[in-house]
């Protein structure tokens, strides 16, 4: 008994730092998992997205195995979030081919298009990022996953806005402080998705509440 208290009291156990440096390790680990899960590329949706379902145990102080829980998500959406992550890809890539296009053609005439793409991609990214949220919580269809992932931006514009900075975070700040290069890498997809949560930790509770999430 009295050891347990000694190693507890050296260990800081139950204080502030010892519970910053476990959540610390926590989103190192994830985001360690985040990376070695994204390098075939095609797996990057369910690699999100289970990081997703990670960060909001961790936000909400549900205490799980990290990478059981990752694992266990990343299977679990294998299928729905490769194919949604093949529709993102399809998606940026015709974003792509119309502004090499439309820069090639130089018409003036239509050179409000121009303005059009670049819409157009900002709201596919702001959509994807509720696409891995989405997936990481709710059992919807492909197609609804979709439909949901493009109107969460209407139905929560300021949350989504935000959402989009923070995963802009770990890569600004380096510019303007580039001793935090280091920590930035190691937390960059986590550190940033932990942001995302205090974000649409809100809107996912409206969501249930009025129950547009089940």
């Amino acid at each position: 008994m009295a050891e347990d208290e000694g190693r507890g009291f050296i260990l800081g156990r139950g204080t502030k730092f010892y519970e910053f440096a476990k959540k610390t390790g926590e989103l190192m680990w994830l985001n360690l998992l985040t990376i070695a899960c994204s390098l075939p590329v095609i797996t990057i949706g369910c690699a999100f997205s289970a990081m997703h379902r990670v960060l909001l145990s961790i936000y909400r102080d549900e205490e799980k195995n990290i990478a059981k829980e990752y694992f266990a998500s990343f299977k679990e959406n294998f299928k729905h979030a490769t194919i949604i992550w093949a529709f993102y890809i399809i998606y940026f890539g015709v974003m792509w081919i119309d502004d090499f296009a439309l820069r090639a053609l130089n018409n003036p005439t239509i050179s409000y298009l121009r303005i059009l793409v670049p819409l157009l991609s900002i709201l596919g990214v702001l959509s994807m990022q509720w696409f891995f949220v989405l997936q990481s919580r709710y059992n919807l269809t492909i197609k609804d996953t979709i439909v949901y992932s493009f109107t969460r931006i209407v139905a929560f514009p300021l949350r989504t806005l935000m959402m989009g900075i923070s995963i802009a975070v770990p890569v600004v700040l380096p510019a303007f402080f580039p001793y935090i290069l280091p920590v930035s890498i190691l937390l960059g997809f986590s550190g940033s998705g932990l942001l995302m949560v205090c974000f649409y930790n809100g809107a996912l509770k409206i969501m249930e509440d009025d129950g547009s999430g089940d």
